[in-house]
């Protein structure tokens, strides 16, 4: 099995997330799907490539908007955007995924 291919299944999940990359702010985007080993983040046009390390900054609502540091290895870069396996697991970055990813769930049984 390649480092390179996704062996777990991603929710479709918009989440808000500031990119850096050596130092440098990339921008603001957000993700079109994630799970809590990796994720894809819109970035059309992007100077990232394959095999850059980033840090990833994700909004946590529950804690008065503080941000969630996750790093991460490019596995992927497209016109559309890039590929991410994320380096670590802290478990604030894990609680705040599951309760947004339950809230999805909710609101999906809720409008069908």
């Amino acid at each position: 099995m390649a480092l390179y291919h996704r062996t777990s299944n991603r929710t479709p999940l918009t989440l808000d997330v500031k990119i850096r990359h050596m130092g440098k702010d990339i921008g603001e985007t957000c993700t079109r799907n994630i799970s809590p080993f990796g994720a894809f983040i819109e970035m059309p046009e992007s100077e990232l490539s394959t095999d850059d390390f980033v840090e990833m900054y994700f909004m946590d609502e529950v804690k008065k908007d503080a941000y969630l540091l996750q790093k991460g290895l490019i596995t992927h870069s497209s016109q559309e955007g890039i590929g991410v396996l994320f380096a670590y697991d802290s478990a604030e970055f894990r609680e705040m995924l599951h309760e947004k990813m339950m809230k999805r769930h909710q609101n999906k049984i809720f409008s069908s």
